[in-house]
């Protein structure tokens, strides 16, 4: 049972990970483009849940697009990691839980 805390923290980096596939374009905007002013104020695409840790970069990327070289946001991402981590750990929790529950006791 010592791997436990180990397991829960790679699964909650791989789900905090993984969450960068949920994007939305509602909580911030960016300038894209240089010419044109305030016409080229656009919502900015983040992604990740439940708090987004990547935002588009519109100056170094596809705009509308994230990628490896969009701006990464270090304190949202570590809350998605103890996040998941506290979902894992209650999701197993649960689960032995139920399993003691069916298993027949000596």
């Amino acid at each position: 049972m010592r791997r436990a805390p180990a397991l829960r923290v790679i699964a909650a980096l791989a789900l905090a990970t993984a969450s960068v596939i949920v994007q939305r374009d509602d909580a911030s905007v960016a300038i894209y483009g240089t010419e044109g002013g305030l016409s080229q104020v656009h919502p900015r695409v983040e992604g990740g849940w439940p708090a987004a840790f990547v935002a588009d970069d519109p100056a170094t990327s596809v705009p509308y697009r994230l990628g490896v070289e969009d701006v990464f946001r270090p304190a949202p991402f570590v809350a998605d990691v103890a996040f998941w981590y506290l979902a894992v750990g209650l999701l197993l929790w649960l689960a032995r839980r139920a399993a003691a529950s069916v298993s027949p006791r000596p």
